[in-house]
This record gives structure tokens, C-alpha cells and sequence, in this order.
């Protein structure tokens, strides 16, 4: 699944292609990606103008020209493909539009992803429960310490929780855990103020460097756009499994947690 690193790299690349121009026509032929929350139908951006490109935690947001936005969550397998010429729709296309001299295509394997075109963004975003962006100044270790104080789950469990912080998924878990030297099940109410602490450094530093380097590029994610993650050379824990530990050269070690596959090092991160 694309997290916020590839996110915001999509972000970044949609922005420089699409800002300020018009969508001409645009079409849906999957319906259930347009989600029940959705206030109008994907076919009113007909002739809307891509005025601001946003990120909030693994959603994309695209602002137009009438104050309406159009929210789309890629989910497992959500990629958007541009051409500079009329193409025909391959088996996983499920929408398409066109702008100015750019056809953009949404492909979808599994069909996951979903979609809605709003006015109102934050009454939107707060049926969500989102918590606070990474980069977020308030995202604190009295923050944390107050979240976590009765959450007697997995730390790694509990990152995945949207609702503390928002946009780390699988592999960003796995690295911020692997550089904090916590172990992936400690329970997150027994964490110190110290180990809070470099749960929000790491975890900045982790999303900073994997935006820089356009994301992660595992398995079946790519931009799609022209976009190469690069910061999988740059995994000390995610995929390892059996490779000697970047730090002490113990063979890194792979279990579940919360049912998702999890890549540790027994003696950096011991339990």
C-alpha cells in the first residue's frame, strides 16, 4: 500500500502536470470507487479547473476552481497513468479523464480504492478520525504519552492506527521501530517519554528521507508517473528477513503482529 511518502511524491508529480488546467470530460466505469460520502458524482468535475494539490495522511486531495475537492485514497493497489495521446483504457482501468493535451488514467487490480468529490473538507476528514501528520508541531511526546497510556496493544499495531499518526504504514513502522531499537510488540502504554521521543524523531526523519527519494517502490507499488522510489535501497528492516542487522550483524528476524508481517532485530530491539 502506498504510504505517505509515495503519496505525497504522486502529490508532487500530479501537481506539476495537472495545476491550473481544465478537465474537459471525465468518466467512471467501476462505481462503487466513489464511496457513499461523496456529495456529488465524479461526472460534476467535468469542466473544473485544477486550482491546489493536497496530502492528508495516505489521501489525495485535489482542490478546484468552484471551492469543490475531489479526495481519492489508493488504497492497495491505486495508481494514476498519464499519456500525451488518446489510449485505449487497459483491463484495470476503472476512470479516466482528459486535460488540455494530458489523458489521465485510474487503474485499480483489486478494486480497493475509494474516491469522493465534497465541499466540505473537514466535515469530511473528521468521519475519518485522522490524527496529526508527522510533520505536525503539535504531535508531541505528552500527545503520545496520553494516547497510548491504556493502549496495551503492540507498538507496531498501534502506529498502524491512523488515528494517532497519520500515513505510516507497514514499512515506515518497521524502519521508525528498527531505528528507535524498540521492539515491534512492546505494548505502546509501556513506552518511556525517551522512547516517545524518538518514535516522533525517527519518524520524521524516516518520511523525510523516503519523500526526498520519491518513496518506497515494494512489490506491486510504483508511481506510475514516471517516479522511481528509490529509499528501498535505504531499508534496514522492512523485507530482510534473514539478512545480517545493519547495526550488529544478527540475522534480522521476521513475525506477525496485528496479523502483518514484521521485521525486527532480536538484539537492537529487544523485547
Amino acid at each position: 500500500m502506498p504510504e505517505l511518502p509515495e503519496v505525497e511524491t504522486i502529490k508532487n508529480v500530479l501537481e506539476h502536470n495537472l495545476k491550473n488546467k481544465t478537465i474537459e470530460w471525465i468518466r467512471l466505469d467501476y462505481a462503487p470507487l466513489l464511496e457513499s460520502k461523496s456529495e456529488y458524482k465524479i461526472q460534476d468535475l467535468s469542466g473544473l479547473t485544477f486550482k491546489g494539490f493536497q496530502r492528508r495522511g495516505k489521501y489525495l486531495i485535489f482542490n478546484f476552481d468552484n471551492g469543490m475537492s475531489w479526495v481519492v485514497h489508493l488504497r492497495m493497489e491505486g495508481k494514476f497513468h498519464l499519456y500525451k495521446e488518446e489510449t485505449n483504457p487497459a483491463k484495470h482501468t476503472h476512470l479516466m479523464f482528459k486535460v488540455d493535451d494530458t489523458y489521465v488514467h485510474y487503474l485499480d487490480t483489486r478494486k480497493f480504492s475509494r474516491m469522493a468529490v465534497i465541499k466540505d473538507l473537514d466535515a469530511y476528514f473528521k468521519t475519518k478520525n485522522l490524527g496529526y501528520e508527522p510533520f505536525d508541531e503539535a504531535l508531541s511526546v505528552s500527545f503520545l504519552k496520553e494516547r497510548f497510556k491504556n493502549r496495551k496493544r503492540a507498538i507496531k499495531s498501534v502506529l498502524l492506527d491512523q488515528s494517532h499518526i497519520t500515513g505510516i504504514g507497514n514499512i515506515y513502522a518497521d524502519e521508525i521501530l528498527f531505528r528507535c531499537k524498540i521492539h515491534p510488540e512492546k505494548p505502546a502504554f509501556t513506552l518511556t517519554d525517551k522512547q516517545l521521543e524518538s518514535i516522533i524523531d525517527n519518524t520524521i526523519i524516516v518520511l523525510k528521507k523516503a519523500i526526498e527519494e520519491g518513496g518506497t517502490t515494494i512489490r506491486s507499488y510504483t508511481s506510475s508517473l514516471g517516479v522511481t522510489g528509490l529509499f528501498q535501497v535505504s531499508l534496514k528492516a522492512y523485507g530482510r528477513e534473514g539478512l545480517p542487522c545493519t547495526e550488529c550483524q544478527t540475522s534480522m528476524t521476521r513475525i506477525k503482529v496485528g496479523g502483518r508481517s514484521t521485521v525486527f532485530c532480536e538484539k537492537c530491539q529487544k523485547e
